[in-house]
């Protein structure tokens, strides 16, 4: 049973709805929508031995970014993952906690949540609460500060929502991460930003 803390403050927030595409990326023989890593491992929004869950970034930039931290937390170079697949997604969601905008008005308990910290306990029991109400996904910063991500609970989706690999592109060689900049700005590499 999740906190019911956690339970009453994600059901007095309204979900909101997504559409739109999203990027993932992994091993060339995984699904594309396959959560059963995340439902044995865990992830950020999900503890081990729990629930399917396919995590998402909401741009390229973003998943290009989530592979290289992954591939830190490894202690390994990105080199020795790939090659690799990035996949673009295609959703509509209803039912989806964000937690992009704004911290005031949000409860203290979602308010003061670390999407960056390396302890997963407290992001992975709002993901418990989340998907307990219902919740079809939750949308965060992601844990590089660089872009949004998605973390879909494939077994709440409701009958009208869609979640559909659309293509992907294979990853031959480690792709270049983004430059941050002294201002804290992030760009592409050669200063050229993407629209």
């Amino acid at each position: 049973m999740p906190s019911p803390h956690l339970v009453d403050a994600i059901d007095h927030l309204d979900p909101s709805s997504f559409k739109g595409e999203a990027f993932r990326h992994i091993a060339a023989e995984w699904h594309p929508l396959s959560g059963a890593g995340a439902r044995s491992q865990g992830g950020r929004w999900n503890p081990s031995e729990s629930f399917s869950t396919v995590y998402l970034a909401l741009s390229e930039e973003t998943a290009i970014e989530e592979f290289r931290r992954m591939a830190r937390r490894a202690g390994r170079s990105p080199e020795e993952f790939v090659p690799r697949r990035i996949y673009r997604v295609e959703l509509a969601l209803r039912e989806v906690l964000d937690l992009t905008g704004p911290q005031e008005g949000l409860p203290d308990a979602l308010a003061e949540l670390d999407f960056q910290a390396d302890d997963l306990a407290p992001t992975q029991a709002v993901g418990e609460a989340a998907q307990y109400l219902g919740r079809e996904a939750i949308m965060a910063p992601s844990a590089t500060g660089i872009g949004n991500v998605l973390a879909v609970f494939t077994d709440r989706l409701q009958p009208d929502s869609l979640i559909e690999s659309k293509d992907f592109r294979t990853w031959t060689a480690a792709p270049v991460g983004l430059v941050v900049t002294d201002s804290g700005s992030a760009s592409p590499p050669g200063g050229r930003t993407r629209r």
